[in-house]
C-alpha cells in the first residue's frame, strides 16, 4: 500500500526518481493511515513554502485504482492519507491467495550476489559472536533469495598463516604434556579443553612420538584444522545454516591467484617498492595510507590474499559481494575498498556489515568464561542451552551494528516477556482458534470481497494494515541490509493481533468465532492472513512456527 501511495505522489509532482519519499504511519489514527513530509523535504529545492507544494500535490493526485478515501494537508505541510476499506480488503485477499508466496518479489531480478559470513579461523570452536553473524548472514540470504536474488553463501577458511602453525604447536604441546607436564606451551597458544581433546584424538590416530617434532607439529596443525572444520560445519548445520561454498585461503597461494593479483596490480602501475617491501597505492583511492602486500622477508600479508580473494569473487561472475565481519575489522574496510576501486571495481560492489559484540547474561550476571574454549562461550554451548529458535530470533532483535545483551533466563521463559515466544505464540494462538472453530462445527472457507466487508472494527483495519506491510518491510531490509527489521515487524504484528484477540475477552461480540457465520468466516480469514505472514516471516528468520504451545 505504501508503494501505491508513493507512486501517486510521484505522478502528482515532478521530482528526481532518486528522490526518497518518506511515507510513515502516523502515531494517532485521526491523522490517517499514512503521512508524508515530502512537501517540506522539497521546499528548499523548489523554493516554495511547504504548504504550497503540498497543495500542488493534493490537487494533482490521480487515484486510478480508487484506493484513497480522503487526503488532508496538516501543520506546516504534512500530507495525510486515508485508505478506503475496500482497498484493505483486496490487500487482505491477496495474502490469502498467495499464502506461502506472500511477500515474494523480484527486486533482485536474478542478480548474482555472494554473501560471505562467519568465516571463522579453524583454530577453535565457534563462539557466540560467530553465531550472531551466522543468524544475520543466513537471514539476509533467505530474504534476498525470496526477493529475486541469485545468492551464494560462502565461508572463507583462514587456513594459511601463522595461526594454523600455532594450533599445531598447541596440540603437540598438550600431547607432550601427557607424559611430561613440564613441556613448554607456546606463548600465544590456544587454550581450552578442546585442545587437549584434539591432542588425545590425533595421538590415537597417529603415533606422534615416532615423528620428528617439526613433522608432528605440521601433522597436528593440518589434522587439527580438519577436525575443527568438521565441528564448525556440524554446529552451523544444527543452526540451520548451509553454505554453498567453502573457500580456502590456502588455495589462493597454491593456485597462483595471489601472484596473479599482484601482477595485475603491477601492470596497472599501482605498486612500488620501499624498504625492501612491496606496497600498493591505496592512499590515492580513499585509504589513509599505502599498504604493504609483500613484506621485506618475502612473505605476503593477509591484505594481499584478501585482494586476490575479492578479485576471484568478481571473476566468478558475482555482481555484488556482501561481507559480514566482526566489529574489530572496522579499520580494514577503507583499505580493502580502496584496493578494489583502484582496479576499476564499482564503488558499491562490495558492501560490508560489521557485527558487534554479544554479552551473555544469566542470573542477573554477565557470563564471560567457557570451560570448553577457555576464554569465550561457544556457539554449541549456547545452542544446547536455549535452542536454535531463541538464538536466531534474539540475535536479530537489534541492529547488527549495536551491542546485544542476550539474557539466557529470559529466552528460556515460556511467557510473553520472551520475544521469540511472543511471536510464536501468536501463530500458535491462531492455529488454536481454528481448532476450536472446527470443534464448534464451523466450516471455514476462502472468503470473497463481499464477506470481508464485515470487518469494520478499527482494530481489524489496523491489523490488515500491519499484515500487508510485509512486502514493504522486506524491500526496506534489502535496500538497507538490515535483517533485524523483520523481528521488529513480526513483534509489532504479533502485538496488534494479541490486542485484537483480547477484545473478545470481555465482549463476546468481538470474538473471532461468533454466532454470525459470515462475520466468523471473515474474522477467521483475517486471522489466517496474519498467521500466513507470521509463518512466512519466521521461515525467513530460520525460526519454527509451532501450531501448539
Amino acid at each position: 500500500m505504501r508503494e501505491k501511495i508513493e507512486k501517486i505522489i510521484r505522478n502528482a509532482i515532478k521530482i528526481d526518481p532518486s528522490e526518497k519519499i518518506t511515507i510513515e504511519v502516523p502515531g494517532r489514527p485521526e491523522h490517517g493511515h499514512f503521512a508524508t513530509n515530502i512537501a517540506m523535504a522539497l521546499a528548499s529545492k523548489k523554493r516554495m513554502p511547504p504548504r504550497k507544494i503540498a497543495e500542488h500535490i493534493v490537487s494533482n493526485i490521480q487515484d486510478k485504482e480508487g484506493i484513497i478515501e480522503k487526503v488532508e494537508i496538516a501543520g506546516p505541510g504534512f500530507i495525510n492519507f486515508w485508505i478506503k476499506d475496500e482497498a484493505w480488503y483486496k490487500s487482505l485477499k491477496l495474502i490469502l491467495d498467495k499464502r506461502e508466496n506472500y511477500g515474494r518479489q523480484d527486486i533482485g531480478k536474478g542478480k548474482k550476489v555472494m554473501v560471505e559470513f562467519v568465516s571463522a579461523n579453524p583454530t577453535g570452536p565457534l563462539h557466540i559472536g560467530h553465531a550472531r553473524g551466522a543468524a544475520v548472514g543466513d537471514t539476509l540470504c533467505r530474504i534476498m533469495e525470496f526477493t529475486g536474488f541469485d545468492v551464494t553463501r560462502e565461508f572463507y577458511i583462514n587456513d594459511a598463516g601463522n595461526q594454523i602453525r600455532l594450533l599445531g604447536e598447541s596440540i603437540y604441546s598438550r600431547f607432550r604434556q601427557f607424559s611430561d607436564p613440564e613441556y613448554p606451551f607456546p606463548e600465544n597458544g590456544y587454550h581450552g579443553e578442546y585442545v587437549i581433546d584434539l591432542a588425545k584424538r590425533i595421538s590415537q590416530e597417529r603415533d606422534l612420538s615416532s615423528m620428528k617434532e617439526e613433522e608432528a607439529i605440521g601433522f597436528c596443525a593440518e589434522r587439527g584444522k580438519e577436525i575443527l572444520m568438521e565441528k564448525i560445519k556440524e554446529d552451523l548445520d544444527a543452526f540451520g545454516v548451509h553454505f554453498d561454498s567453502w573457500f580456502s585461503e590456502k588455495s589462493l597461494y597454491e593456485s597462483g591467484l595471489v601472484e596473479k593479483a599482484i601482477k595485475s596490480l603491477e601492470e596497472k602501475g599501482l605498486l612500488y617498492e620501499k624498504d625492501g617491501a612491496l606496497w600498493i597505492k591505496t592512499s590515492q583511492f580513499g585509504d589513509d595510507k599505502d599498504r604493504v602486500l609483500r613484506k621485506s622477508d618475502g612473505q605476503f600479508t593477509y591484505f594481499a590474499s584478501d585482494i586476490a580473494y575479492h578479485m576471484n569473487k568478481r571473476e566468478r561472475g558475482f555482481e555484488q559481494a556482501i561481507n559480514i565481519w566482526g566489529a574489530d575489522h572496522h579499520g580494514y574496510i577503507p583499505r580493502l575498498k580502496a584496493a578494489l576501486v583502484c582496479q576499476g571495481f564499482p564503488e558499491n560492489w562490495l558492501r560490508i556489515l560489521l557485527i558487534q559484540l554479544v554479552k551473555l547474561w544469566k542470573g542477573g550476571k554477565e557470563v564471560k568464561m567457557s570451560k570448553r574454549s577457555g576464554e569465550f562461550i561457544t556457539f554449541r554451548e549456547l545452542m544446547d542451552e536455549v535452542g536454535v529458535d531463541a538464538m536466531r530470533f534474539v540475535f536479530l532483535t537489534k541492529s547488527h551494528d549495536s551491542t546485544l545483551d542476550f539474557d539466557i533466563d529470559l529466552v528460556k521463559r515460556k511467557d510473553t516477556e520472551n520475544p521469540v515466544y511472543y511471536v510464536q505464540y501468536a501463530h500458535a494462538r491462531i492455529c488454536s482458534i481454528f481448532r476450536k472453530a472446527e470443534e464448534k462445527g464451523v466450516n471455514y472457507k476462502e472468503p470473497d470481497l463481499e464477506e470481508l466487508s464485515c470487518l469494520k472494527l478499527p482494530e481489524e483495519i489496523e491489523l490488515i494494515r500491519n499484515a500487508v506491510e510485509f512486502p514493504y518491510v522486506l524491500k526496506e531490509i534489502i535496500n538497507n541490509l538490515e535483517p533485524h527489521r523483520l523481528t521488529y515487524y513480526l513483534t509489532s504484528l504479533a502485538s496488534v493481533f494479541h490486542r485484537y484477540f483480547n477484545l473478545g475477552t470481555n465482549r463476546p461480540e468481538n470474538r473471532v468465532v461468533t454466532d454470525d457465520p459470515i462475520l466468523t468466516n471473515a474474522r477467521l480469514s483475517l486471522s489466517e492472513a496474519v498467521r500466513i505472514v507470521i509463518n512466512n516471516g519466521l521461515r525467513l528468520l530460520g525460526v519454527s512456527a509451532p501450531e501448539r504451545m
